[in-house]
């Protein structure tokens, strides 16, 4: 892959590892490159060659989140795709034909926390640190993000992360619903790897997506209308 994604297929798991040096930001670049990545998963899995797939983070952290750069480059149009890109990457996880189990390997703020809240299990560690923090820094939460959120966390959870820009870590982040479990830091990628490894060996392929699609439907119609509306959102 580029210099910002890497691609990696072991045993019918496929590891895709976000890594742009320094806090991998979901440019529109990475973006492009990430889902390069999954569309060579999703063809591995046509082809009967992927079972599951890591989506995991660099040595410093999962995802830092948009790049805010592009937001204030008065780049409208920019800016809107790179919105609406990251939360078409957040549903692309969600209704991926394989199980995508996220190795948060550090921080996961803003956009990087919605990615991280799309996989189907969150493996952490005491420094995944899990965060919206768009109300800090003076932005107003997209609704893509909010309905994300309200699917995954619990409901105190919720109302702390959106109102707040509450920081969840260790065994606040298990019980608020950002993780699912947690791990030493230097373990976190094998444990997903390993996680991987178990769905592949013991769960059906079509039932597990048929199911989960059931399960999400109603949280993926809310998503998709928040992405469908965030330009009227943003020029508000």
């Amino acid at each position: 892959m580029s210099s910002l994604v890497n691609y990696q297929l072991d045993a019918l798991v496929a590891t895709i590892t976000l890594d742009d040096g320094k806090v991998n930001v979901l440019s529109p670049a990475m973006q492009a490159d990430l889902n390069a990545a999954l569309d060579r998963a999703a063809q591995g899995v046509i082809d009967g060659e992927v079972k599951a797939v890591v989506l995991a983070g660099n040595s410093r952290v999962f995802s830092g989140g948009f790049d805010l750069g592009v937001f204030s480059s008065g780049d409208t149009a920019k800016a809107l795709g790179m919105l609406s890109g990251g939360f078409e990457l957040a549903v692309r996880c969600l209704t991926f034909p394989v199980p995508v189990i996220m190795a948060a390997t550090g921080p996961a703020i803003a956009m990087g926390s919605f990615l991280l809240l799309s996989g189907d299990h969150r493996v952490g560690s005491s420094r995944s640190r899990c965060q919206a923090n768009e109300v800090k820094i003076g932005m107003t939460l997209p609704i893509a993000a909010i309905e994300i959120m309200r699917m995954r966390l619990t409901r105190a959870a919720f109302q702390c992360a959106v109102s707040l820009a509450a920081t969840f870590s260790g065994d606040a982040a298990i019980a608020g619903g950002w993780l699912d479990e947690i791990v030493e830091a230097d373990a976190v990628l094998d444990r997903a790897q390993q996680v991987a490894a178990e769905a592949v060996a013991t769960l059906h392929t079509g039932a597990h997506v048929a199911s989960k699609l059931k399960a999400r439907a109603e949280a993926l119609s809310a998503i998709r209308a928040g992405i469908d509306g965030l330009a009227t959102e943003f020029a508000g």
